[in-house]
């Protein structure tokens, strides 16, 4: 399984959002409150957030998502920013990336990067 380049950062800024999927389902009945059971044996999870990448980290990133992990198609091993294990992920969507100050060279641009990932249960 691919590993979240160590040159990329490990972490997200401040401000991650972890929610969970819906691991159970809810039934109306005639009468009384809804039933409700467990829909699934395992639930996934999803990260959202944002890391503030250089030129350089852009280009690295870019090769990882392109060629490493196949257009983001393929899960890779990931620090998880809630207990810091590391966990199996993937992309739910591609990544946005907007310039944050510019530079006179591509290098020296830098880039805050949006993601949003499934960790895999």
């Amino acid at each position: 399984m691919a590993i979240w380049p160590l040159s990329l950062p490990q972490y997200f800024e401040v401000g991650v959002q972890d929610t969970r999927q819906q691991g159970f389902i809810r039934s109306q009945t005639d009468t009384g409150p809804y039933k409700q059971r467990k829909r699934f044996t395992a639930t996934a999870r999803f990260l959202a957030g944002s890391m503030l990448l250089t030129g350089s980290q852009r280009a690295t990133f870019e090769t990882f998502y392109k060629t490493t992990i196949s257009e983001g198609t393929d899960a890779f091993d990931f620090t998880d920013p809630i207990d810091f294990s590391t966990v199996s992920a993937r992309f739910t969507q591609p990544p946005s990336l907007s310039a944050v100050s510019g530079g006179d060279t591509a290098t020296t641009v830098q880039w805050r990067m949006e993601i949003m990932l499934e960790v895999l249960p």
